[in-house]
């Protein structure tokens, strides 16, 4: 069988394949890496309580996949094959990655669990989409149709690109985690390169879509699964990692990325306006 294809104004992409190939990212999935971990130097080295409590934030968004998924998965993107595949390996890199950041807190004998929040959520009129049920995103994404898989792959790129930023703040703040920051970059790469491709390719291969993704961005509380958190951990993370020169300097990196995809130049601005505190 042909495989479908769509066209834009400069080439013919396959839907069923692109330059990122699924089979070998499945194939080559980074499991467990505890073991490759040196956390005796990581122990010998102090990890203050600004870089313990990002730790520990990041590794709740690590472990926060599953609801992610299911939020995804009621919605058309659960009948495209090649994001459902990405997705399958994605959610298990994942786990493993807070695996390693609980060996990291085991190294230094920190309390595994994040500290008891002392506000409640942020009830910002933007966000409230981002605190519907899967029933209800489910109705609301027969009305999107299949063009919402641009809008998830997008927000999806978009948060790669913020949380790695944040792990590079962390190995900063941390000099001993700088190896294993280094290792989780490297994994969040590959993410990054196919979440790239598919939201490039479906952006411009659709107005709709296009339409669709700028919405699910104004709407979004970054990084993807904080909604719930309290406001002054989302306070935290955008001070720690946005809140000096060098963060608003990456801030207005991550803007000019999502400017740079195909129809969301209006849009971006509106992403390091919430990241910058």
């Amino acid at each position: 069988m042909t495989p479908r294809t769509t066209q834009n104004a400069s080439a013919t992409v396959s839907l069923e394949t692109g330059g990122f190939d699924v089979r070998e990212f499945a194939r080559t999935a980074q499991g467990s890496f505890r073991a490759e971990l040196d956390l005796a130097a990581i122990n010998a080295q102090s990890v203050g309580a600004d870089a313990l409590r990002l730790l520990r934030m990041l590794r709740d968004l690590e472990r926060s996949t599953m609801q992610r998924m299911r939020n995804l998965l009621v919605t058309a993107t659960h009948k495209d094959a090649r994001v459902t595949a990405f997705l399958t390996t994605w959610a298990y890199e994942k786990f493993w990655i807070a695996d390693a950041l609980d060996a990291v807190l085991e190294a230094g004998d920190n309390d595994h669990a994040s500290a008891a929040p002392t506000s409640g959520a942020r009830r910002n009129l933007a966000e409230r989409a981002e605190r519907r049920g899967p029933i209800r995103r489910a109705v609301a994404a027969n009305f999107a149709g299949p063009q919402i898989v641009a809008a998830h792959v997008t927000t999806g790129l978009v948060d790669e690109w913020i949380t790695q930023a944040a792990y590079r703040r962390l190995g900063e703040l941390a000099g001993g985690l700088h190896a294993v920051v280094g290792r989780i970059v490297a994994i969040k790469d590959r993410h990054i390169r196919f979440l790239a491709e598919e939201a490039q390719r479906r952006l411009a291969a659709s107005p709709r879509a296009s339409k669709l993704t700028r919405t699910e961005i104004k709407r979004a509380a970054w990084p993807i699964g904080s909604v719930d958190r309290a406001a002054d951990d989302r306070t935290f993370f955008e001070m720690i990692v946005f809140g000096t020169p060098e963060g608003a300097a990456e801030a207005g990196r991550i803007r000019d990325l999502v400017a740079a995809l195909p129809g969301l130049a209006t849009v971006a601005p509106t992403v390091s306006a919430r990241l910058i505190p």
